[in-house]
């Protein structure tokens, strides 16, 4: 809105300015008045009016001397005299100072609410010029945000060659060019669970942002349920091992900072292309898959990873360490593994049985181990027996497949992948749920100007991220978009069904500003909201 500040010495014209005008039915807001100049300087120095309204003639400090000062403070103020003395030195001294506008009393309501409604749109033109468009771009950054995230998984794909990279990066500002690379996996959730909302993983999410933003040696994409990849980049290895070094402590502080949160931490291998990134992935995500494993809180090189496993002379048939083979390992990597995980989470499982997975039985104890722990998971999710066993068949079933190592690995890779998609298949239902519960809030608060993906993801009680995500894929179009969208479409219907004024037209879908509205209205339909009444729905659609 258009703040205006009015200073008048008339207590009668001041009440019947102030009260004589409906301010926020035309876009204004009523910021403070003031009988005098001397008053008037402190407040509007604090309310930071867009509008000066004022007399010229009053005691203590006239509205000239008002209005030069004030200029030199707020520059960009727009300032309208009134007067009863119609006086041409008054005139050419207002002129000089940059008065905008200059009434001669009495004036009526109407002759002045035109006048503000003037000077109310050259303020909204140069607002719409330099704040409403990176406004709109603002919004716009979500699904930008997106395309940018997915670049990792080009970089992997190995489908594009390095100039082609290049230039993607600097697309999204990124410079992807450096001697040296490494990559961190990274995943901080709420000990209750990954997925559901909390206020400190909101709280983690924005401050990694600010240390991202100031980073540009360090490029952190968000995998969104599998966590970030952050792309280290060094002038040479000791330069990259420094900063792999710095970035971990610092992301283990923030996360120290969120009590109720935990982290895990998966680094790769140094490597000098980007050509080489996969490699690098590959060995990060082994040291990653590890936190199914082992206990959260801490990074796990691809090197230390190695050397967890190598050490299998303590481990044998008749004694062995569970720890590493817990039951618990299974289960919770069903709950929460992704399908590209899978292959190394198997050789994660697979190693730390140590040389024992080379012995038939063992084999047999293991495959029999995990069948069992897929089974009671796919149970837990609903299905029926019936369709367990056709999914995963019974116990004997797996017997020709301990006759190797190979066809042992194979197995497990096959039974756990199926059980994953049996639970997305089951998260889709759950999230048509959401989606629902999520659609129906915004429907109902569209017109709250505060609505944002944070507070829908907290109805829905999923973390934002993850709320943001299965929105995305499931509707198609980001939230911002279905939300601008939702407040359209109600602004078309009230635009062409009542007779309602534009600005309240805006205020009941959710924008207060209605210069904003109308900014964005036209931005998105190519037509004004005024010319969409008059008959131009047709040329919107067109």
């Amino acid at each position: 809105m258009v703040k205006i500040f009015l200073v008048e010495d008339e207590k009668i014209v001041r009440e019947g300015i102030k009260n004589g005008i409906p301010w926020e039915k035309y876009g204004f807001e009523f910021a403070g008045e003031a009988s005098d100049g001397e008053l008037a300087y402190p407040l509007i120095l604090k309310s930071r009016p867009d509008i000066l309204l004022t007399d010229i003639r009053m005691p203590f400090m006239d509205g000239l001397e008002l209005a030069e000062m004030v200029k030199k403070e707020i520059p960009g103020i727009h300032i309208m005299f009134f007067s009863g003395y119609d006086d041409f030195e008054y005139a050419k001294r207002a002129i000089k100072i940059g008065v905008s506008d200059y009434l001669l009393k009495p004036v009526t309501s109407a002759q002045l609410l035109e006048a503000l409604e003037r000077m109310s749109d050259a303020i909204m033109q140069v607002r719409s010029e330099r704040g409403y468009k990176l406004e709109f771009l603002k919004q716009q950054e979500e699904r930008k945000r997106m395309e940018r995230d997915r670049l990792f998984d080009t970089i992997l794909s190995g489908k594009m060659g390095l100039q082609e990279i290049l230039l993607k990066g600097q697309e999204h500002n990124l410079s992807l060019s450096a001697p040296m690379y490494n990559l961190i996996l990274f995943q901080a959730k709420d000990s209750g669970g990954q997925e559901q909302y909390s206020d400190e993983g909101v709280i983690f999410d924005e401050r990694l942002k600010e240390e991202m933003d100031s980073r540009g040696d360090i490029i952190g994409f968000n995998r969104l349920t599998e966590g970030y990849a952050f792309l280290v980049m060094g002038n040479d290895p000791e330069d990259l091992e420094r900063k792999v070094f710095s970035w971990k402590q610092l992301l283990a502080e923030l996360v120290r900072d969120c009590t109720e949160l935990e982290y895990f931490g998966g680094i790769g291998m140094p490597v000098s292309r980007l050509s080489e990134m996969k490699a690098c992935f590959k060995a990060a995500s082994r040291a990653y898959a590890c936190r199914y494993m082992l206990e959260y809180n801490q990074f796990l090189t691809a090197e230390e990873a190695v050397r967890l496993h190598d050490d299998s002379q303590r481990i044998s048939v008749t004694g062995m360490d569970m720890s590493r083979l817990s039951r618990d390992i299974v289960p919770n990597f069903l709950k929460n593994g992704a399908a590209p995980e899978v292959k190394y989470f198997v050789e994660e499982y697979v190693d730390a049985c140590g040389n024992n997975f080379k012995s038939l039985i063992f084999r047999q104890y293991i495959l029999m181990d995990v069948y069992l722990a897929v089974v009671g998971f796919v149970t837990q999710l609903g299905f029926e027996p019936e369709q367990v066993i056709k999914e995963f068949g019974d116990a004997q079933t797996l017997q020709p497949s301990a006759g190797s190592e190979e066809s042992a690995v194979s197995y497990i890779r096959s039974i756990l992948s199926k059980a994953i998609v049996l639970r997305n298949t089951c998260s889709r239902k759950k999230y048509r749920l959401v989606l629902d519960k999520a659609r129906d809030y915004m429907g109902g608060h569209y017109q709250d100007e505060d609505i944002s993906l944070n507070a829908v993801a907290s109805v829905v009680n999923i973390s934002p991220n993850h709320f943001s995500t299965i929105f995305s894929q499931e509707m198609g179009i980001t939230f911002v978009e279905y939300l601008t969208k939702l407040r359209m479409n109600a602004a078309r219907e009230l635009l062409l069904k009542t007779d309602l004024r534009t600005s309240e037209i805006g205020y009941q879908v959710g924008y207060k500003d209605p210069h904003y509205f109308s900014y964005l209205f036209k931005k998105t339909h190519g037509i004004t909201p005024k010319a969409f009444r008059s008959g131009g729905e047709n040329e919107a659609q067109a």
